[in-house]
């Protein structure tokens, strides 16, 4: 990622999502839709203009990574439905991380398709406690860990701890073809410190040593293709764009492992700093 999109980031409105958001109403406008495209092989883009979502398509059934709010949810299910699958058949929901802005969705599409819903194990007393701005329930019917795998119809997905954003932030990855070659794709969980607390958080004491970790951790996967919970992380208007433009010979826009690693340097930059200024300030009181 380029300094220029960092700075974007940073200042843009739209960016609230690098605060607490269960401290925040919805953004407008996060719900608007998105085109819903393949990012490669079985892999889909159907999330909103600002908030991620992913399908993945197999022989028996599909799994749907991320709902959202529940606003979202229709968008979501118009997108599926754009591509030219059904709803109904998406049989395992991926739980994004514990906030609102990507699981709030998950009774609702939970209610309109079965879907067996994962979550991960850190993530677990989050979820529980989540207030559902309707009363409901959040569905936690599998529990994964580090390096545990989510499988159907001959997709493999591994579930990657990194945490700090949230305790239990999973990232996943999976192969994917194009051309007859296999990537290794990656779905980013989030490395977004902004408006969080280093020094003194009682409420997650090693959130820094859990960040430092992630950072190493982030870097090492050998990532091709990837994406993110939000698209503004990843380029994805940019790399749309590139995807419509796109000929035959061209090469795939989401094939970006420069981007990755840029990504991760520029984000443990950010955090390097924000630190430092947390601790200045609390040796200044």
């Amino acid at each position: 990622m380029n300094k220029l999109l960092l700075k974007k980031m940073v200042v843009c409105p739209l960016l609230l999502a690098w605060l607490p958001l269960a401290a925040l109403a919805q953004p407008k406008g996060w719900n608007d839709p998105f085109p819903p495209h393949k990012i490669m092989d079985n892999l889909y883009y159907v999330g909103t203009s600002q908030l991620s979502s992913f399908l993945i398509t197999t022989p028996e059934g599909n799994i749907l990574i991320s709902t959202d709010y529940e606003t979202s949810v229709p968008v979501i299910e118009a997108a599926v439905k754009q591509l030219g699958f059904n709803f109904k058949d998406i049989k395992i929901l991926i739980s994004g991380h514990a906030h609102p802005d990507h699981i709030e969705g998950d009774p609702l599409v939970k209610e309109m398709t079965g879907a067996q819903v994962v979550v991960g194990r850190l993530e677990v007393p989050y979820v529980k406690a989540f207030k559902n701005p309707k009363g409901k329930q959040q569905p936690i019917d599998r529990i994964v860990d580090d390096g545990d795998t989510v499988s159907l119809g001959g997709t493999t997905l591994t579930a990657h701890v990194l945490p700090g954003h949230t305790k239990g932030c999973i990232a996943w990855s999976l192969p994917l073809k194009e051309s007859g070659k296999t990537y290794y794709g990656f779905l980013e969980c989030s490395l977004n410190i902004q408006g969080m607390q280093f020094v003194g958080n009682t409420d997650y004491p090693n959130i820094v040593d859990d960040f430092r970790a992630t950072h190493k951790k982030a870097r090492s996967f050998p990532v091709e293709v990837w994406a993110s919970s939000h698209g503004v992380f990843y380029g994805l208007d940019e790399k749309y764009a590139k995807l419509k433009a796109r000929k035959e010979g061209d090469p795939n826009p989401f094939i970006d492992p420069e981007g990755y690693q840029a990504h991760v340097t520029e984000f443990e930059k950010k955090f390097d700093e924000v630190l430092a200024a947390q601790l200045s300030k609390a040796k200044a009181q």
